[in-house]
């Protein structure tokens, strides 16, 4: 078995091998590897003094910064488990994912704890670590105090069959599930393939709009930029019109972020500066249409690859490599570490150019997830016949090149999030006046898909639809709230009551539809983690 055990083993090599280098940047903090691997001792340290145990859930709710990476090493020095929470849940969303987990201690700021003090009394009664300002309160504990504590100078004594991180999924058909990640994945599966394609070498200097929390940045960014000791800079907040701009002041080579993205920068007003030198190599930015990759390409002036796949259970399951051309619009070829096969409704395998789904299966231990944390059912229902049953629907060229042909039923895909219809559709159905309601995705903008929730009211009710969008702006993460809403008498059913949702999807936007964004009711980027206090009108480039 491979000496490197996980993701910490790695750092601490690098920190013996180039110790004073700078590896991490986040807004004006920068971390080489020695001051990552001493301050991640000193806050495992101070960790363990509040009392923790090997195998507790560790929640972070953190915003890009390096104390959230911090913690994650601190978490593997200790055999603790990391549990990364998307900055921007709030009420129910929230509240589900932290009793799931089973957290029994959370890593937050100050915006944070107001998102968790809205839950209501006694529904976080467990530790609290602050990361900006004074903690005070009962069990609550500032983060620069727990840096103070004597380092933990132990071994981690984690193998790769260790439970790391508790990664929550979208909840494509109900409440999200939590991908049981070892340290295996970590330190096998993406930084293997993302070097030997050529995606991260090396003397890189790789800039990311990446969110930390996404398993694309703590299973594919950080663990390869690691292994490789590249440079990383995580931004704090993507801004389109200036993110060009970044990557010349710095010097990066690669930009590693997401397809919406790359739409949101050929949406600005095109400049001059546009084609002014710079020193990036590629852009890693999937999905993109390849329409949209050649306009970046000829705009920019940067190689765009965007033909890659994966799962939170997953990560990489197929890429293209930068040593060839790549068929735009593929999802690349599966990497050498899993096997792909699509199959039809039997299970049985279909010919080449024949759609079916998509399941996989790793060629070594520890690669993939090892199953759904509290959700035996899912977990057998998922991996049957000895493969892990994506859910996707896809087909294989005859020359082995994987292409994605439609999503998992009823998930949605906004502002690089996916959503839950059936966690959407209970968050909505709280509301007061609303006896029905059911969401789905329409065509969006930028790559991804924009949200349509039809409303049934209550009868004798209505309702001010601004009323309905402050309530949404108060119980659901921003990227949850649905653009456009149509009051109907009724829902489509079926003989078994169960909504058609494809008939929704073919009426799409109708004349009755209300268009929230056309009506200034957006969510501006402050509004996104703090408690709303104002509306604000933004253009794209905060979108």
């Amino acid at each position: 078995m491979s000496r490197v055990q996980s993701l910490v083993d790695l750092l601490d090599e690098r920190a013996l091998a180039a110790g004073s280098e700078p590896f991490l940047e986040c807004g004006t903090s920068t971390r080489t590897f020695d001051q990552l691997a001493q301050r991640s001792r000193q806050l495992a340290g101070g960790i363990l003094g509040l009392g923790v145990a090997r195998g507790d859930r560790i929640a972070i709710l953190l915003d890009n910064c390096v104390e959230f990476v911090e913690t994650i090493f601190a978490c593997q020095r200790l055999g603790l488990v990391a549990v990364p929470l998307n900055i921007y849940l709030r009420g129910a969303f929230l509240k589900y994912q932290l009793e799931d987990s089973g957290a029994v201690l959370v890593v937050t700021d100050a915006q944070g704890l107001g998102t968790i003090a809205e839950l209501g009394p006694g529904s976080w009664d467990k530790t609290s670590v602050v990361v900006d300002g004074a903690a005070s309160g009962e069990k609550m504990y500032g983060y620069s105090d727990l840096l103070d504590a004597p380092a933990f100078e132990g071994d981690s004594c984690v193998r790769q069959s260790d439970v790391a991180a508790i990664l929550y999924t979208s909840g494509t058909t109900g409440n999200p599930k939590g991908c049981v990640v070892p340290h295996g994945q970590f330190v096998q599966n993406a930084p293997e393939f993302l070097q030997d394609a050529g995606y991260i070498l090396a003397g890189d200097f790789v800039l990311s709009p990446a969110l930390m929390f996404h398993a694309g940045f703590l299973v594919a960014v950080l663990p390869t930029a690691l292994t490789v000791g590249a440079r990383l800079h995580v931004v704090q907040r993507f801004h389109a019109s200036r993110f060009m701009e970044t990557a010349r002041d710095l010097g990066a080579t690669v930009i590693y972020g997401l397809g919406p993205n790359g739409m949101l920068m050929l949406a600005q007003p095109p400049s001059p500066s546009d084609a002014a030198p710079h020193q990036l190599r590629l852009a890693v930015m999937p999905p993109m249409p390849p329409a949209s990759q050649l306009e970046f390409e000829r705009r920019f002036g940067v190689r765009v690859l965007c033909e890659c796949y994966g799962q939170t259970e997953f990560i990489v399951i197929s890429a293209a490599s930068v040593q060839s051309e790549p068929q735009r619009g593929s999802a690349g070829q599966p990497i050498a570490g899993v096997e792909v096969a699509i199959v039809d409704e039997d299970e049985l395998p279909v010919d080449p150019e024949q759609i079916g789904e998509i399941v996989i299966r790793p060629r070594r231990p520890y690669m993939m997830f090892q199953g759904y944390w509290n959700a035996d059912r899912a977990t057998v229902a998922s991996s049957t016949n000895l493969w892990h049953h994506t859910g996707d629907l896809g087909r294989l060229s005859r020359d082995g090149t994987l292409w994605l042909v439609d999503r998992k039923q009823d998930s949605m895909r906004r502002r690089g999030e996916n959503v839950s219809s059936q966690q959407l559709e209970g968050a909505i159905g709280q509301h007061p006046a609303v006896r029905e309601v059911a969401v789905h995705a329409v065509p969006g903008d930028f790559s991804d898909d924009e949200i349509k929730a039809c409303i049934v009211l209550r009868s004798e009710e209505s309702v001010e639809i601004s009323e309905l969008f402050e309530y949404f702006k108060r119980s659901l993460p921003y990227f949850a709230i649905p653009r456009y809403i149509e009051i109907l008498d009724s829902l489509p059913i079926n003989a078994i009551g169960r909504v058609q949702k494809h008939l929704l999807r073919d009426r799409g936007i109708t004349d009755n539809t209300i268009d929230l964004d056309s009506q200034g009711m957006r969510v501006s980027r402050e509004e996104r983690r703090a408690p709303p206090v104002r509306r604000s009108q933004k253009g794209s480039d905060t979108q």
